[in-house]
């Protein structure tokens, strides 16, 4: 009787310390264990104190050795959710297969097995053990598979953990399970794929995730023979290295790939760690690319076929509108609202639109420019290199405008523009500006005069010594890039 109280009240207590302590259920085996030992002792006491109608010996013997095995694998399944799962793979950060903590159990299971059958039943397990030799080899032969599976699964276990990106036998996902005999992925269709292990042992077996998480791909793509390749393959890094999740060491490489009937095909490699977004980033690097390709006027060739048109579609009220528009955007600038409506709608004939992704550099500080930016819709940072820092200057949104001092004096970029969300700009370049100012000389002191006061604090923030050399007077100043117009403009006539 103090036996069986005693086991019972050690299952309780293993019971209620497991689920007090511990911050994850242990697994419904376990709670199926605790349950069936209490039950079946609860039993026991039961038939031996004669509460119950009386039980045959043999029958009560059988109910202890049952109750007795469940005990034990109540014991041991403590012992490998504290020390093996807590301590040594949560704590320590060992590696010990699922599949190997459960033969683990089975066998201390088996053994406890084999040594109640001779105290409690009082048989030799020897008896039962030594099967007739046909029968063995039976059972060998019928469970041969499920053995080599199980052999196989334990060796992937040490190569393929649960959450890496795989190819198993032309099946790319992500391991989902690893069990005795099979290994579940998910694909990128969201598809649950089972694969034999013994099979997948025998296959290449291509691990994304292990033993490092950087990954690299390529895009393949043309361009027409009238660009030089190395004006190609500098936008093309440049495009993949603005494209969020793309590494920035090893950095993307380009490079030509063949020379085609009607083009020269480029290859661009890049690198990232996010093999599960790996869609999701060729698809953005091809995007940003396409972008490039259009801002800079470098054409992707592709088949010509020649259309005739019975009634071409009329697009002139539809550029007219567009005109409207730019011209809007081009009388709201300072320095632009002294041109006449002639000038401006001339100078709205010549504006391009430019499109950036996020994270594009627009200007670059430091680099020779001609040109003049208005936002037409997104939003850009400035910003400004000051002592080896990168200071930020202001954010630019819709209607706003930067480009101004290198449009008209062909000063190098002050400051770095870059693309803080998808960015539409309107640009208007130096022979737009040149055609109105030959038109009208004076614009040229117009124009000097009201960029004083924009270039004084452009520079009041880029200098953090001697704010007292910024004090000149506006006449001076004006009078200095009244000058710096002229002289630029002059020179580009010659």
């Amino acid at each position: 009787m103090g036996v069986t109280l005693s086991l019972g009240l050690i299952t309780v207590g293993l019971l209620a310390y497991l689920s007090a302590v511990r911050k994850k259920p242990a697994g419904a085996e376990f709670y199926a264990g605790c349950f069936s030992t209490i039950l079946l002792m609860l039993l026991l006491e039961l038939a031996t104190q004669g509460v119950i109608s009386p039980v045959p010996q043999w029958t009560q013997l059988w109910i202890a050795f049952v109750a007795y095995l469940a005990m034990s694998f109540v014991v041991l399944k403590t012992m490998d959710l504290l020390f093996i799962e807590d301590y040594l793979v949560e704590k320590r950060g060992k590696y010990i297969p699922r599949i190997l903590r459960m033969i683990f159990l089975l066998i201390g299971v088996a053994l406890t097995g084999l040594i109640l059958l001779r105290t409690v039943l009082d048989m030799d397990p020897l008896a039962l053990i030594a099967l007739p030799t046909i029968v063995t080899a039976v059972v060998g032969f019928a469970l041969k598979d499920v053995i080599a599976r199980l052999a196989s699964g334990i060796q992937l276990g040490r190569m393929i953990h649960v959450g890496d990106w795989v190819t198993l036998m032309d099946k790319e996902g992500v391991v989902t399970d690893i069990a005795f005999d099979y290994i579940t992925i998910r694909t990128r269709a969201y598809d649950y794929v089972m694969l034999p292990n013994d099979v997948i042992s025998q296959s290449a077996i291509t691990n994304h995730s292990r033993p490092e998480t950087l990954c690299a791909r390529s895009i393949h793509v043309d361009a027409n023979y009238a660009h030089p390749p190395v004006q190609v393959k500098q936008i093309l890094v440049q495009s993949a290295s603005a494209v969020p999740g793309v590494v920035a060491t090893p950095a993307p490489v380009s490079f030509i790939e063949e020379f085609k009937d009607s083009g020269i095909s480029y290859k661009l490699k890049f690198f990232f760690h996010d093999y599960g977004s790996r869609e999701r980033i060729e698809g953005e690097v091809m995007a940003y690319v396409w972008y490039a390709f259009q801002r800079n006027g470098i054409e992707i060739p592709y088949p010509q076929r020649v259309m005739q048109m019975t009634q071409p579609p009329d697009l002139t009220a539809q550029r007219a509108v567009e005109l409207t528009g730019i011209e809007e955007q081009l009388r709201a600038i300072d320095f632009l609202a002294v041109l006449d409506a002639e000038a401006l709608h001339a100078l709205a004939e010549q504006a391009q639109t430019r499109v950036y992704l996020p994270g594009e550099q627009v200007v670059q500080e430091g680099d020779p420019g001609e040109e003049l930016f208005v936002v037409i819709e997104g939003a850009a940072d400035v910003v400004v290199t000051t002592g080896g820092h990168v200071t930020p200057v202001a954010t630019l949104t819709k209607g706003q405008f930067f480009g101004e001092m290198s449009l008209l004096t062909g000063a190098p970029r002050s400051a770095t523009v870059q693309a803080k969300s998808h960015l539409t700009v309107t640009v208007i370049g130096k022979q737009a500006i040149s055609q109105a100012i030959s038109r009208t000389p004076s614009l040229a002191e117009q124009f000097g005069t009201i960029l004083t006061t924009r270039q004084s604090a452009l520079t009041a923030t880029r200098e953090t010594a001697d704010r007292a050399s910024l004090l000149k007077s506006a006449k001076e100043e004006g009078l200095s890039l009244t000058a710096k117009i002229l002289h630029f403009f002059r020179r580009s006539g010659k």
